[in-house]
């Protein structure tokens, strides 16, 4: 990739240089306060930020920050982790010290929770995952989904993505979840931009929700619009993107990489205008031959995964991006470290209350409304991701 003019964008303000340089310092610090009040010795803080700070290089695979998001007075270095400074990061470093260096009588807690609230959605995306029950009648009522972000809640978790279906299609319910939870989790809406008005996106922000991650497949509205079988899917994508921003949200862009879609050319022009759009993140996922994708052939090759790879290693960690979107790419680091998901670090949870390992590995583990977590999530663990078992397989 190469560098464009950076004029006529808006963007989040991407924090790079000495401000990002001394930020890290002051979050550094901030995490060995915490590890300090967690193990109460100076000699286990030390050894739990080393034990931290190796598995962060490992999963930078040691390259180096070059900046970081930032979005009402918080810095995000990663999309599915908390900005700071916040109570969600204090709960979240906790988190992940207890998994470097655990303590007697603590257990591992979740960090993510990705969570379909309903099955209605106006759109006929070709990839969707959840073809086969959209549009069915809903089965958790408002006081069930309430119920079950509490329990997610007492298991320590520190991000609820809201999910469907499209969310917004229960924007009531999703506002109803978000008031009535503790404080010490984010939010995050995952929405094609249906009804994200400037008013619903103030709404939500005033209830506490932190981000919304905006399903956008394609730099070109019409591949956009036919990949969601919708005529109006981009012009919503690019409207939601602009009152969430201006709400104060942290807007971040999801990418189904197809291998239509995957070419140098086309990332390059998704990021320039992530960038104008006043993105935070770019998401990638690869597609999997699940839902309406099942039984097609729908793998990327190995020079696409390539070239998604290089499209992460550009835009995070070389400096002549500094002021373009970070990239997620779940696929680079699943391919290196193993899976996060099935109750490692994150897990699924459908429209029926039902758990599974993350939205591609559809095996029902039992009901979050039935059975205890601390026993779903037990068993998650010992099933595994079908594909990415452990980076050591």
């Amino acid at each position: 990739m190469t560098a464009r003019s950076r004029s006529s964008r808006i963007n989040p303000a991407m924090v790079y240089g000495l401000h990002q340089t001394l930020v890290k310092g002051l979050i550094w610090g901030s995490i060995f306060s915490i590890a300090l009040a967690t193990y109460r010795s100076p000699l286990r803080a030390v050894k739990a930020l080393g034990a931290l700070k190796r598995f962060w290089t490992a999963y930078l695979d040691r390259h180096r920050e070059v900046k970081y998001a930032r979005v009402a007075g918080r810095y995000y270095w990663g999309q599915n982790a908390p900005g700071w400074p916040s109570r969600t990061f204090v709960t979240f470093m906790r988190n992940e010290l207890h998994r470097v260096l655990p303590q007697e009588g603590r257990t591992r807690s979740l960090q993510t929770m990705v969570w379909a609230i309903t099955g209605k959605c106006p759109l006929r995306c070709q990839h969707c995952f959840e073809w086969d029950t959209l549009n069915q009648p809903e089965t958790l009522s408002r006081h069930d989904l309430m119920q079950i972000a509490a329990r997610f809640q007492e298991r320590g978790i520190t991000q609820i993505q809201l999910s469907g279906g499209e969310p917004l299609a229960r924007l009531d319910d999703v506002v109803a979840i978000i008031t009535s939870a503790e404080p010490g989790t984010d939010f995050m809406l995952l929405t094609s931009g249906y009804q994200l008005t400037r008013e619903n996106a103030e709404r939500l922000k005033q209830a506490g929700l932190t981000s919304v991650n905006i399903s956008l497949d394609h730099w070109q509205p019409e591949a956009h619009n036919a990949f969601r079988g919708f005529p109006a899917a981009y012009q919503w994508a690019e409207k939601a993107a602009k009152n969430a921003r201006e709400a104060g949200l942290l807007v971040c862009l999801s990418l189904c990489a197809t291998t239509d879609f995957v070419t140098r050319d086309n990332l390059r022009a998704y990021a320039r205008l992530a960038r104008q759009w006043g993105v935070g993140f770019i998401q990638v996922l690869e597609p999997r031959a699940v839902g309406r994708f099942n039984g097609r052939e729908v793998a990327l090759s190995p020079g696409q995964e390539a070239l998604l790879e290089d499209f992460l290693l550009a835009l995070n960690h070389d400096p002549a991006y500094r002021d373009f979107p970070l990239v997620t790419y779940h696929g680079y680091h699943q391919r290196r470290m193993g899976c996060f998901g099935a109750g490692d670090r994150y897990l699924y949870v459908d429209t029926f209350g039902n758990v599974h390992a993350c939205p591609f590995c559809r095996k029902p583990n039992g009901n979050c409304l039935l059975e205890p977590l601390v026993d779903l999530v037990s068993r998650l663990q010992q099933t595994g991701c079908h594909q990415f078992a452990s980076a050591a397989e």
